[in-house]
C-alpha cells in the first residue's frame, strides 16, 4: 500500500519501463505491430484517465496520480492495442519540467506473443515462450530469461529428442541431427548456449555485480537470439514449404 503519492510515483519509476521515447507527438507513437510485424507510427484513438474520484477521499489523491488508458491503432492493418500508463512530471536540476511516461501493462503483451510456426506439441513450448514475453512486458526480465531457457530445453529434449541430460549436453547431442528437413548446426548450439547461460543467470543470479541487473535491452537481445534459433528450425522451413507449395499449385505441377 502507498501512504503518499510520492510512494506511488517512486514505485512506478522503479518497477515499470519508461516509454517516453516511443512517443512521436500527441497523436502518434512509434510502436510494433505484431500483425504486420513491423514498427510504425500508431495512431492514438483514445486517451482517458482511468480513475474514480469519491466524494469522501477524492481530494486526498490528485487526478494526476491516476493511470491513463491509451488505445492505439495500426494505420495499415487497423489492429489495436491498449496500454495502461502513468504520466509522471519531473523537474531537472535546471528547473525544466518534463513528463515521462511509464507503461504498466499492455493488452495484448508487447512483442510477438505467438509464433505461428512453432509446433503445437508439446504445448509447453508455446506456454514457455508466452510466459517469457509476458514477463518482459511486466519488466520482469530475469524471469523472462529463465522462461526462454525453459523453451529451449523443450525444443532440445521433447522436439529434437536429445539424450536426456544437462541442457549443455543436450545442445551438443542435437548437432548433426535432422528435423523437418533441417540439419541442426553448431550455430544452433551456440545460440542455445547463450540462452542457457542467460537463463541460468535469471534463475540463479551471479554474485558478479555487473550481472545482477538484467536490463530491458538484455531481455530484448536475448529474445532476438531465441528468434534466430527458432527461425532456423521452424520459421524458415515453413516459409520455404509454403513458397514451394504455392508455386506447384500455381504451375499445376504434381510432385
Amino acid at each position: 500500500m502507498f501512504k503518499t503519492v510520492d510512494d506511488l510515483v517512486n514505485y512506478v519509476i522503479e518497477n515499470y519501463p519508461k516509454v517516453t521515447d516511443s512517443r512521436i507527438n500527441d497523436n502518434h507513437w512509434d510502436l510494433q505491430c505484431t500483425t504486420c510485424k513491423v514498427t510504425r507510427g500508431f495512431q492514438v484513438v483514445r486517451r482517458e484517465v482511468a480513475a474514480y474520484r469519491s466524494q469522501q477521499y477524492g481530494n486526498l489523491v490528485p487526478e494526476s496520480a491516476g493511470p491513463r488508458n491509451y488505445v492505439f491503432r495500426c494505420p495499415v492493418c487497423k489492429s489495436f492495442k491498449n496500454w495502461i500508463v502513468f504520466e509522471i512530471e519531473t523537474e531537472d536540476d535546471a528547473g525544466k519540467r518534463r513528463t515521462d511516461i511509464y507503461r504498466v501493462t499492455s493488452l495484448p503483451s508487447e512483442g510477438l506473443e505467438d509464433i505461428a510456426e512453432l509446433p503445437p506439441n508439446p504445448p509447453s513450448l508455446r506456454i514457455a515462450y508466452r510466459q517469457a514475453i509476458r514477463a518482459m512486458d511486466a519488466n520482469a526480465h530475469l524471469a523472462a530469461a529463465a522462461m526462454f531457457r525453459r523453451a529451449l530445453q523443450v525444443i532440445t529434449r521433447d522436439i529434437l529428442k536429445a539424450k536426456k541430460g544437462t541442457l549443455a549436453s543436450e545442445l551438443h547431442d542435437v548437432v548433426g541431427k535432422t528435423y523437418n528437413g533441417v540439419t541442426i548446426t553448431s550455430n544452433f548450439a551456440a545460440n542455445g548456449y547463450i540462452i542457457k547461460e542467460a537463463g541460468n543467470q535469471g534463475a540463479h543470479p551471479d554474485s558478479d555485480p555487473d550481472l545482477l541487473d538484467f536490463t530491458t535491452q538484455d531481455a530484448e537481445d536475448l529474445q532476438n537470439v531465441f528468434m534466430e534459433l527458432v527461425s532456423e528450425l521452424f520459421i524458415v522451413p515453413a516459409a520455404m514449404k509454403k513458397a514451394k507449395d504455392e508455386f506447384l499449385a500455381r504451375r499445376k505441377i504434381t510432385p
